[in-house]
């Protein structure tokens, strides 16, 4: 990943010059090659007006002359960063109102960073530029490709997608006992393709259908292996609101699942929450019969939407997902502690399964537990991966564990 790093382009904005200084020796320390650094946001948007638009800006907000919120505000409006990381020691509060307000201007917010900086968490913030989900990130081997209706139709046909899985394990074992799978596309010049790269062209041209089938014959085929080993792990897949308006999804997910002597159980479904607030009678048709012919329904990135408590009402659910925007600093921070604590008690009420997206850290980890989370997910844990690296990973965690303090 370090190699990545180095081909991304970074500005600095910090007042004070010795922080200013060890944050460009911390970045620079991880790899990156093409840093530049200001100390005030006027400074900051001389620098980029001249030099360009960079991958990632990391910012102090509390600044004199213009604040690091102001030059967020300009720095959207001209386009002249893909990402944030803020650098803070403001009230962990007015922190999480600065990220909201930079993702609403269309930046991709990687994460906030405390004083004094820690090399390993700067570089973890930089990692997550290159995506783990759609909505997120930017592969940067791929960004100037453009791909038409016919080069993504022969990807399918030539079998250029596949999956990488990242696990999902109990919070009170560590045992693994799901994955989620996230497409990839193995391109033949360009490489690996994040799919913030394909997934919407998919959509755009019709496509989502075939390719979504394509990969479940590859989650499907995941769980065929684990099924002759007498294991019984799920795999979770991202189903794009387009598709819910087809009514003869559930019957082609049936069949395929029968054809393989594989549960439907098994095989859990995941609906982003503000993907259902436009979708119609046709929408909930199809995921009452997923949920009649037994497949699991998950709801993705959990309060993130306008009707979370609406789509809970409509559809039983068999699975809450918390979205790591409450996860992340919860050890630290009330507000998203109480969030965290009452989107458990409510899935529990209604007999769903919890899973904790985005844990980092230890911390994460025993708050989560502590709280009664039944599943944890996120890079403390293990990253997107081929098939063939599970087993290793696996071993690996195991040999970690247990991680929850005695009680």
């Amino acid at each position: 990943m370090d190699g990545k790093l180095r081909d991304l382009s970074v500005l600095i904005i910090e007042d004070h010059d010795f922080q200013r200084m060890v944050a460009e020796q911390t970045v620079s320390g991880i790899g990156v090659k093409q840093l530049q650094s200001a100390s005030d946001g006027q400074q900051a948007l001389d620098i980029l007006s001249t030099t360009g638009p960079v991958d990632i800006v990391i910012c102090d907000l509390h600044m004199p002359e213009m604040d690091g919120i102001q030059f967020i505000r300009h720095v959207a409006a001209k386009k002249l960063a893909n990402s944030l990381i803020i650098l803070s020691a403001q009230d962990p509060g007015l922190t999480r109102t600065v990220e909201d307000m930079a993702q609403v201007l269309g930046l991709q917010v990687l994460g906030s960073l405390a004083k004094p900086l820690c090399r390993d968490r700067i570089r973890e913030l930089m990692e997550l530029y290159f995506g783990e989900k759609p909505e997120q990130g930017k592969a940067i081997v791929s960004r100037e490709l453009q791909f038409d209706q016919n080069s993504l139709q022969q990807a399918i046909a030539n079998n250029e997608f596949t999956l990488h899985f990242q696990p999902k394990v109990l919070l009170k074992s560590g045992r693994l006992v799901s994955v989620e799978a996230l497409a990839r596309w193995q391109h033949p010049t360009a490489g690996l393709v994040s799919p913030a790269r394909f997934i919407p062209l998919m959509e755009n041209h019709g496509l989502i259908n075939d390719l979504t089938l394509n990969l479940l014959d590859h989650a499907l085929q995941r769980i065929e292996d684990w099924q002759k080993q007498n294991r019984q792990i799920s795999v979770a897949i991202n189903i794009s609101p387009l598709m819910l308006s087809d009514t003869n999804l559930p019957d082609l997910f049936l069949a395929k699942v029968k054809e393989r002597g594989i549960a439907p159980s098994l095989l859990t479904l995941e609906i982003t929450e503000s993907s259902l607030i436009e979708n119609t009678a046709l929408a909930l048709e199809t995921l009452a019969r997923l949920i009649m012919q037994g497949f699991s329904l998950s709801i993705d990135d959990f309060g993130t939407g306008y009707s979370s408590m609406q789509q809970l009402n409509r559809i039983p659910f068999s699975e809450l997902k918390i979205d790591r925007s409450f996860v992340h600093n919860a050890s630290n921070d009330k507000t998203q502690k109480a969030i965290i604590e009452s989107n458990i008690s409510l899935a529990h009420t209604l007999k769903m399964t919890t899973v904790a997206e985005g844990i980092e850290t230890l911390a994460d980890w025993e708050l989560l537990n502590q709280l009664g989370c039944t599943m944890a997910q996120g890079y403390f844990i293990g990253k997107p991966m081929h098939s063939d690296q599970l087993e290793d990973w696996e071993k690996a965690w195991l040999a970690q564990q247990p991680l929850n303090k005695p009680s």
